[in-house]
Parts: structure tokens; sequence; C-alpha cells
């Protein structure tokens, strides 16, 4: 889009000409989308030079002259467009584009993901499935966030070149590959991927998936949204390794976010307590770090949740104090906004905000499994149970072993023992999590309520005795103050059951 838009006078082009042009493919609605997501990525990456130079500024190989006072940037003017694509067909075929030989980093930056394209075994020179199949997993990663993904050219610039893993990743400038093949066997397609670690080869991630050719591109969506809900959580797993493997006291700030991630997820108390230390590191650096401070609020959100809290007002008000920051701070970063998601759906009682920041989430990154939990949660809390249960399901499906699966576990378990008439089902999804997850205590409560429900009142004080051996200060009056503020089931009743269970006043 660039380059195209740099052969026009004042960087100018008719909008739905470009959109056209770009993705012809597409309905005018995906298309128009895609353009002003690109836009939108344009104005952030050239936004710091243009402040600079208001007049105008010189980008690019080539000078490329963008001029400010001619109107709003990359808006306006009407310009044929036809030949284009021809133009940049020879252009590629004269003079590939020489993908950067930089090396991979030491660090200091988020990881560089490159998808690299697929071999189409069996298939003519002319066939362009498993090219399609690769843009949409491309445009699919990109939205993520959480690392960076090579543009499509660069990679297709090496094609055909029998690079090993390491230099491939070293002429991209990439530190993790995506790798592929495609079969076809009648109307079957089999797509095998692999997630690759750029520095030495090893296999990080594989899967393959079966599928019917029917709607072509409702195909390539659909392994698209596979592969990308299932390479981001494995690309962050090797991230945090990496981190883990540079002395403390050497980690960049976003190294002591990452790490700050196992420790928050862990279901321990003193699990979350190094999380928080970790990120009080990382904001130490840079207070304006909207990541840790975003992930530092939901620390404080599950210091409530999972009834560790000391003092669960101080607790609640550091975490909407944290995420009212990140929410100042955040552009359009999917996991900082996930974050200040998670931490307002467990501590405030404004139900309406934590939407409003999943469905930013979602606008982005449709593959977010985090998004679609928490997601499953606030339904959950109101009773929609079948709205719950297919966001549960949409998770699982995108990250089948993603660390917060107990949420997923447990989410399900809720909607079926909260608001079926018989919580019988209910009751055995929650002793089967427990059983899964072990370290976890909160659900405890969830056990001694549904058997309260059931009428088995031994069963409910067994259950209540369980969590009152761990956690002696939980009371009712404590859990009111530390239960998310947004869930109407926690009710008067839902008290009453705890009362009946053995739970102190």
């Amino acid at each position: 889009m660039l380059a195209y838009l740099a052969c026009q006078p004042g960087l100018r082009a008719e909008r739905a000409a470009l959109a056209d042009l770009l993705w012809s493919d597409r309905s005018e609605a995906q298309a128009r989308a895609s353009l002003r997501q690109e836009l939108s990525l344009l104005r952030r990456v050239l936004g710091d030079a243009l402040a600079a130079d208001r007049q105008a500024v010189w980008l690019v190989a080539g000078a490329v002259q963008v001029d400010r006072d001619g109107g709003a940037f990359l808006g306006g003017f009407d310009l044929r467009s036809e030949g284009f694509e021809d133009w940049l067909r020879s252009e590629r075929a004269r003079a590939p584009v020489e993908a950067a030989k930089a090396p991979i980093r030491a660090g200091a930056e988020r990881a560089t993901l490159a998808v690299l394209p697929f071999d189409e075994l069996g298939a003519s020179d002319e066939d362009m499935f498993a090219d399609g199949v690769v843009e949409e997993i491309t445009n699919t990663l990109s939205r993520v966030r959480e690392f960076d993904v090579i543009a499509r050219q660069s990679a297709y610039a090496l094609r055909g070149q029998a690079l090993s893993a390491p230099e491939t990743a070293g002429r991209l400038g990439a530190d993790y590959l995506v790798e592929g093949t495609v079969r076809r066997a009648g109307d079957r397609v089999r797509i095998a991927v692999q997630l690759v670690d750029g520095s030495d080869s090893h296999v990080l991630w594989s899967a393959r998936f079966d599928e019917t050719m029917d709607d072509l591109f409702e195909l390539q969506d659909r392994i698209a949204a596979s592969v990308a809900g299932q390479v981001a959580p494995s690309l962050r797993a090797a991230e945090i390794t990496r981190a883990g493997r540079r002395a403390p006291e050497d980690r960049t700030t976003y190294e002591m976010t990452l790490t700050a991630y196992p420790h928050f997820w862990s279901l321990r108390q003193e699990g979350n307590a190094t999380a928080g230390a970790l990120l009080d590191r990382a904001l130490a650096r840079d207070p304006e770090y909207a990541l840790a401070a975003a992930l530092r609020a939901w620390v404080h959100a599950q210091q409530n949740t999972y009834m560790w809290a000391v003092d669960p007002a101080k607790e609640r008000a550091r975490a909407l104090e944290l995420a009212n920051r990140a929410a100042e701070l955040v552009t359009d970063h999917a996991p900082t906004l996930m974050a200040i998601a998670g931490a307002y759906s467990q501590a405030s009682a404004d139900e309406a905000l934590a939407l409003t920041f999943l469905d930013r989430v979602l606008e982005i990154d449709p593959n977010n499994a985090w998004a679609w939990i928490r997601l499953g949660w606030l339904r959950q809390y109101k009773g929609e149970v079948e709205g719950a249960l297919e966001a549960f399901d949409r998770a699982e499906r995108l990250s089948p072993l993603d660390p917060f699966a107990h949420q997923i576990t447990f989410g399900r378990a809720a909607a079926y023992y909260r608001w079926a008439e018989d919580p019988s089902d209910g009751l055995r999804m929650i002793e089967d999590g427990l059983r899964r997850h072990p370290g976890v205590l909160w659900p405890w409560r969830m056990v001694a309520v549904a058997n309260v429900r059931l009428g088995r009142t031994e069963a409910a004080q067994a259950a209540a005795r369980r969590l009152l051996d761990r956690l002696p200060h939980v009371t009712i009056r404590y859990l009111r103050a530390c239960l998310p503020p947004a869930a109407v089931h926690f009710d008067d009743v839902y008290f009453e059951h705890l009362g009946v269970a053995g739970f102190p006043d």
C-alpha cells in the first residue's frame, strides 16, 4: 500500500479504489476493514516522524514525501488503479525484494515471526490455494499483537531457496518461523503446520488439520483461526523460556513482564505475589508500560477472586487504579486490552466497562482465547448459559492447551451448577476439574453451594472445611468484599447457602 501511495501526489488515493485494488478477492466490508487496519498501522508507524516535521517528511528508500498541508494524511484524491497488480508482479520478477539480513534480536524487543510459503504437494505451479492459506494465516497472526509479523512479500522473496531455518530466520530478521505443507485428495485437504525456533530449527508446536474443500474462503478462515489460536500461546511460552534464561538484572521491561506470566496463571498465592513483584519491577523501570500496568491490575483483582487478599477493598481499588492508567496508555495492543478487561471483569461493578474492552480485543483479534474465556464468565454471571457455553467452547477450540484452561473447565461447571434446576451435572464437572487442577482452592465454595442445593448438607460442610483448612480467614463478609461485583448470581441466596455449608458470618 505504501509503495503504491508513494507513486501518487501527496500520498493520496481514493479509498474505495484502493480497497478494491489490494483486496479485490474479499467482500466490500472485509476490504474496507482491511484498509482501515492498514491505514491505522501506517499512521501509527509514521506518526512520530510526521509529528517531528509537519511540512514534509522523507521516508523509506526512494525519498517518499508526505505532505501534511494538503489535507488528511492518506485520504482523498481520485485515481485510476488499473494495472497495479501487473506492475507489482513485473517488479517482483525483475528485482525480488532482498530480505533483511538483520541478526536475530538479542532480546531487547518483542519477538518477530515469519510465515513462510507452504509447500503444496502434487499441485500445479498455477495453483494458489496454499498461498491463500498463508495469506490468511499471516493476516490473522498480525492481529495478535503479542509479536511482530514480517510482511508476506518478504517471506515470499526467499521462496525456492534451499535455506535452513536459521539461515531463513537470519535473512528475514525473524525469531520464529511458521512452516507448512498442503496435500489434497479429491475434496479433502490436509494441512500440516509447525512453529519453528529460528535459532536452532527446534519445533515448538505442530498440528495437522483435515478439512473438506467446501467454501474456499471459509476453509481458509477456519485454518487461519486454528493456527493463530495455537501459535500465539506456543510462541508466548517460547518467549517466556527465552527471557527466563537471561539474568534477572539483564532483563528488559518486556522480559520482566514475560517472566511474570507463568506465576500469574499458576493458581498459587505465592505465584500471584511473585507475578506482582516482577510487574512492579517492570513498572519501576517504565511507569508508562501499559501491558505491565494492565497485568498488575489483573494480579490485584485475582487476589480477591481467589480469596488471597488481606484487604479486599485495597486490592480492588489498586486494580481499578492500574486498569484505568493502562486504559489511558493503550492503543490497539490486544494483550494489554485483554488484561484491562480481565481486571475490570473481576474488580469493577460496571459490566459494560469490561465488555467494552473485550469487544475491542475481539475486534482486533477474534481468535483471542482469553477474551472468549472472560466473555464466557461475564455471560455466566448473568445467567446467559447458552452464550457462556458458546464462548467457553470457542476458547477451547482456539487454544486447547491454554494455561487458563482451568477457567474454561470451571466456567462451564459454574454455568450448570448455578443456573440449572438440577445442579448435579455442574457438581460432577467441578469435581472433575478439581481432580485435573488439584492446586486450586476457590471451586470448593462451588462444591459447597451445589451440595446445599441438592440437600446434601454433610457433603457441603465437608467442602467448606476443605477450603477453610487452607484459607481460615474466609468468612461470608469477606466473600462479599472479594467476589466480582458484576456477578448478579452472588446474591443473598448464594450467601445463605454458604452459611448452611458452615462458612462463618
